[in-house]
């Protein structure tokens, strides 16, 4: 039986977002350290409660937009910040329909529009929240610090750079609130610690979030997409997945509530691929060995991520176990039959089925015949659970349906997103071409 654990959303957040920045040491922490940053000068400026928790949100996930490695990484060299803002409004339609996360939503919408000496207080007629030019503020100052230099000898350089771009680029109360937390050495200290995560989590008095229908499942589906926008060719892969395993848990008598863990499960599975690039992910042939490696850490990465949270050990188990076998040859863990539940049985399923009869670069997906022959084939050389398959088979048709339906309604959000996301094309070889060797 299940328990019915508390989730701390905080701890949520923090593991996602150095998910995102654990791609290369050039951006490792990048928005925790932002975050640690923005809620000091926001606290400076008299801001708390419920305002300083946007704040806080919207710093850590500030660069979710920049949706592939090779993006995140060269866009912490540029200099000119217009050059990648199209990425906060990526974010922006990411995060606004989540009650959680809608104050956030509208601060980091904004975070990369300059002051102006007062131009920047409002934007296509919308009023640019104070909390947004503090995030712009706190992610110009991160990204100037040099990695291979200790931070204090650069505190003097720094704040003369913030100082000369008060009332252009900054907003110049932000910069006063700035320099009066900067007097401090252990406020850089802290910057470059590698525990900037756990002096985040002592920060603010933080909210529960409460594992039901009402908020894990939508945070988890933010997260799906997050990954599904990598590439094309998984767009609407997440939400197969969640899906399939959905069905397939309800015909095996999953209580209502396990239902639930499961699409946030299924959402979630793939989160250790927000590391792969996608040059990879993109390939339109077979991946030479090298490269399978590197996707076979993502159920790795997936594990920690989810286990990092705390309370989460059916969600992480079912998600992160999707490659594992019943006869201990599936990886990373080489998990066996008396080491696999139920739950990551029917996801180990559900994502061998989406993936086969998904569209790829080198394949079209399979029909119900081919698709069944492979599951099976896999079940009769110990791969997959027999009695799962057999549900499947059972009721393949239903599953696919009601698969095709939320696809469908999840694709239509995605395709809005991928528009944002392709609009500057031209910007990304830029952004790329900006930084040359830096992401190698």
């Amino acid at each position: 039986m299940l328990n019915h654990p508390q989730i701390s959303l905080h701890r949520l957040l923090l593991s996602v977002s150095r998910a995102v920045d654990q791609v290369h040491p050039s951006v490792a922490d990048h928005q925790q350290r932002v975050a640690y940053m923005a809620t000091s000068i926001a606290r400076q400026l008299g801001i708390k409660g419920a305002d300083l928790l946007d704040v806080f949100q919207a710093a850590l996930l500030h660069d979710i937009g920049l949706i592939t490695p090779e993006i995140r990484i060269a866009a912490a060299r540029l200099r000119d910040l217009e050059s990648i803002a199209w990425h906060s409004e990526v974010g922006y339609q990411l995060l606004k329909t989540s009650s959680l996360f809608a104050g956030a939503a509208a601060i980091l919408r904004d975070h990369h529009v300059p002051w102006g000496h007062g131009a920047g207080a409002t934007k296509n007629g919308r009023a640019v929240p104070l909390a947004a030019h503090i995030i712009t503020l706190a992610d110009k100052i991160e990204t100037s610090i040099d990695r291979d230099v200790p931070i204090l000898e650069q505190v003097s350089s720094i704040n003369e750079q913030v100082i000369a771009g008060s009332g252009e680029m900054f907003h110049p109360e932000c910069v006063d609130a700035f320099l009066e937390v900067a007097s401090r050495e252990s406020f850089w200290l802290d910057v470059v610690t590698t525990h900037i995560g756990s002096l985040l989590t002592d920060r603010i008095d933080w909210p529960v979030l409460t594992i039901d229908e009402a908020s894990l499942g939508p945070v988890a589906e933010i997260f799906g997409r997050l990954v599904d926008l990598a590439s094309p060719w998984t767009a609407v892969h997440s939400a197969g997945v969640t899906a399939t395993a959905a069905a397939l848990a309800r015909l095996m008598h999953f209580s209502p509530r396990e239902q639930q863990l499961m699409r946030a499960a299924g959402y979630l599975h793939d989160i250790g691929k927000l590391s792969v690039p996608s040059a990879i992910l993109d390939k339109p042939g077979k991946l030479t060995r090298e490269e399978f490696l590197v996707v076979k850490a993502h159920t790795y990465h997936t594990y920690h991520i989810l286990e990092a949270i705390g309370g989460l050990t059916q969600v992480s188990e079912w998600a992160a176990f999707h490659h594992e076998r019943l006869d201990g040859r599936g990886y990373p863990f080489h998990l066996g039959d008396d080491e696999l539940t139920l739950g990551s049985r029917i996801m180990a399923v559900a994502d061998v089925l989406t993936a086969i009869t998904e569209d790829r670069p080198y394949r079209k997906g399979m029909d119900r015949a081919e698709a069944m022959s492979v599951i099976n084939k896999l079940v009769d050389k110990g791969g997959l659970d027999g009695q799962v398959v057999r549900v499947l088979e059972a009721h393949y048709d239903e599953i696919v349906d009601e698969r095709q339906l939320v696809q469908a309604e999840y694709g239509a959000m995605q395709s809005i997103l991928t528009n944002i996301v392709q609009g500057p094309a031209d910007a990304h070889q830029s952004v790329l071409a900006g930084v040359g060797n830096a992401i190698t």
